[in-house]
């Protein structure tokens, strides 16, 4: 329930109280203690949902819950170390994977709107390596997935590729010479080589590394002091010990045996998945998001649209590249991600000034994260 604001709230002038203004006071007190019973309520419901998909012991989430400016829930569950029982907080710092792709989405248009690129601007002629094929995907193209560029993550030892380092160079080349999946803009499929390249991308007209360059102008400005785009995991302080299910190669998974999850290196993911944040990072970025202290008001809604296909159809995805769906009848946009020990989602529903943000050190599943998170956001707003 988003609190009185000063220009709602009556005011006694004089220090006169007639009985019209003691009614007016009392049903203001009422409205304002109807909220809170209303709030706690909500808060309380959505505790539940977690708690029990959650339970204490296991590995765990941190949530973050806020509709209209206003805090409904912001609370760790479970364990972020289940052998040194070590448990979850807010401030607690988890793998993004491609919840990542929003900080890349918006240094994207932090450089247009520095005039550093259009975004109808050809991928070559700010990449001059790009092969033959890409001379007509855009970077609007590689936004919103349109690009049709094959996924490099699609390999039979991806896990044992992602154990070691690479350069985003190393990257490019591992899906630079595949075919192409459909023409530029003909559909709209999800692909991390898209954001594989923004980063290369961010990294040529900035002469700064990607880790760099949101560092310097999306973390500190914003007091984000527990993310990170760049590094080794092993050296990123208060990060949750990622967990995923037993089983073999190929087989069924026991999700009652919950295994410290296999490594990969935040160079394998780069700008599509290697960064670290924690829910009170993530909700200091959502308020500046929204409030237009990161990009223009109007830019960022034009992110939220969804992309136009060639044909004239919408796609899947907003020009933005965020994922649409509807909750409770409004429209939301979505970032969510998934690794091995790892599911993360970063939910809006804009007209409701409605955020969730859900992050788990568990290999989705059980739960499954994302459903989990539109069944906060639909209780927050039907509530």
């Amino acid at each position: 329930m988003t609190p009185l604001s000063g220009r709602n709230t009556p005011r006694l002038t004089f220090g006169i109280l007639t009985a019209a203004s003691i009614a007016l006071v009392t049903g203001v007190l009422a409205w304002q203690g109807a909220g809170r019973i209303e709030s706690s309520a909500v808060a309380a419901r959505i505790d539940s949902l977690i708690s029990q998909e959650y339970p204490a012991g296991e590995p765990g989430a941190a949530v973050l819950v806020s509709k209209g400016g206003t805090v409904i829930l912001k609370k760790g569950f479970g364990l972020a170390d289940t052998a040194r029982k070590v448990p979850v907080t807010t401030a607690t710092v988890f793998r993004l994977a491609s919840v990542t792709k929003m900080f890349t989405g918006t240094a994207i248009l932090m450089l247009s709107e520095k005039d550093k690129l259009v975004l109808d601007d050809a991928v070559a002629k700010i990449l001059s390596a790009s092969p033959p094929a890409w001379q007509k995907i855009t970077v609007k193209h590689l936004l919103s997935h349109t690009a049709g560029l094959a996924n490099y993550l699609d390999r039979p030892d991806s896990m044992a590729w992602a154990r070691s380092e690479h350069t985003p160079s190393d990257l490019i080349d591992t899906f630079k010479d595949r075919g192409a999946a459909f023409p530029p803009g003909e559909q709209s499929v999800y692909s991390p080589s898209n954001y594989i390249l923004l980063g290369a991308i961010i990294e040529k007209l900035s002469g700064v590394s990607f880790g760099q360059f949101v560092k310097t102008n999306l973390f500190a400005p914003l007091g984000m002091t527990s993310t990170s785009c760049e590094g080794r995991f092993d050296d990123v302080p208060g990060l949750a010990t990622a967990y995923e299910p037993a089983g073999v190669p190929d087989g069924p998974l026991n999700w009652s045996r919950l295994l410290v999850a296999r490594p990969y290196t935040m160079s394998a993911l780069y700008s599509t998945g290697a960064c670290v944040s924690s829910v009170d990072d993530l909700a200091r970025f959502h308020d500046a998001l929204v409030n237009g202290r990161v990009v223009g008001r109007q830019l960022l809604a034009d992110s939220f649209e969804p992309v136009r296909l060639n044909n004239g159809s919408p796609g899947s995805m907003s020009r933005g590249g965020w994922q649409i769906d509807k909750v409770q009848g409004r429209r939301a946009v979505m970032r969510g991600g998934a690794l091995p020990g790892v599911c993360t989602w970063f939910l809006m529903v804009p007209d409701d000034d409605l955020v969730v943000i859900l992050l788990t050190n568990r290999t989705p599943g059980k739960p499954r994260c994302g459903m989990l998170a539109i069944q906060i956001a639909e209780i927050a707003i039907g509530g």
